[in-house]
């Protein structure tokens, strides 16, 4: 016995040292999970830098009326998609343009629409989707922003908003969607900061691209007007076309199947763009590293 006891610590060298050179396939597999592990929380961590102020970045949803697509794909979401886009700066020095604007786009989520697919909604009570209550709290959070242009989608109710948003001097513009559908895009601005200079609508379906629509609205900011508050002096010495900007406004097809529809609607849009600063609002329905978020189509 005391000569196996003291045979028994060689034997379990060499038993180790057998095991380094040879491992066991349940051992490999654990390993590779582990690196696996390692590698997509320091992956998140450098991906959530530009983060948003939340105690739960899991809560992120994505609703989906094409449940089928959603329920193949729901495990890939939850473990390795990145969820947050990363800040794309402008290459072009834009200190010259003195004049600085707040620009709000907001997807209001027209009523129809909202009725006509409650299994999107179902765990949301039915008091927080009646209009009556949604409007007053979209006008609250509008108010809250001080915005001097606003781009709305998936409107079907445009005259109640443009009550509402009257009493804080907003002046707007409609185009409703081709075909039947009821809802469309609105653009609202405050009247005495811009002037309306030219409003121009792009319909896809004259292209062959859906009932989807978009506004351009070219507007001048108005002399001695600014959200910077500029000085006259400054004003005067400002180049007109510094103080025009184009306004584009797009609710792009929804369906995650239909990628080249949705590109070829930004690309009818982007055409359309003059040489005075532009900017585009709207609901791209895109996930963040689509090849339409990160191609810089925009």
């Amino acid at each position: 016995m005391r000569a196996l006891n003291h045979r028994a610590p060689a034997m379990e060298h060499s038993s180790a040292t057998s095991q380094n050179k040879r491992k066991h396939p349940f051992h490999k597999k654990q390993q590779y999970l582990h690196r696996k592990k390692q590698k997509s929380v320091s992956k998140i961590e450098k991906t959530l830098t530009l983060k948003p102020h939340s105690s739960n970045q899991n809560s992120v949803s994505l609703s989906n009326r094409f449940q089928s697509t959603q329920r193949k794909k729901s495990h890939n979401y939850d473990s390795n998609f990145e969820f947050n886009r990363k800040w794309t700066f402008s290459c072009h020095d834009s200190s010259a343009y003195e004049d600085r604007v707040v620009f709000v786009s907001y997807n209001i989520l027209g009523v129809e629409n909202a009725s006509k697919h409650p299994d999107l909604y179902f765990k949301i009570p039915s008091e927080f989707m009646e209009w009556e209550r949604r409007k007053e709290l979209i006008y609250k959070e509008m108010h809250h922003y001080n915005a001097g242009i606003l781009c709305f989608q998936a409107v079907d109710r445009f005259d109640d908003l443009d009550d509402l948003l009257q009493k804080d001097g907003f002046r707007g513009a409609y185009k409703a969607r081709t075909g039947e559908a009821c809802d469309g895009c609105a653009v609202f601005w405050k009247d005495k900061l811009f002037t309306l200079l030219h409003e121009e609508h792009v319909e896809f379906q004259s292209f062959g691209l859906r009932n989807n629509v978009a506004q351009l609205c070219v507007f001048k900011m108005n002399e001695n007007q600014s959200e910077t508050g500029l000085s006259t002096e400054a004003s005067k010495t400002t180049s007109p076309n510094r103080r025009s900007l184009v306004v584009g406004n797009i609710h792009v097809l929804f369906n995650p199947n239909r990628g080249d529809i949705k590109l070829g609607q930004s690309i009818q849009i982007i055409t359309r763009m003059g040489n005075i600063p532009v900017i585009i609002g709207g609901d791209l329905n895109s996930l963040p590293q689509c090849y339409l978020s990160v191609s810089h189509c925009f």
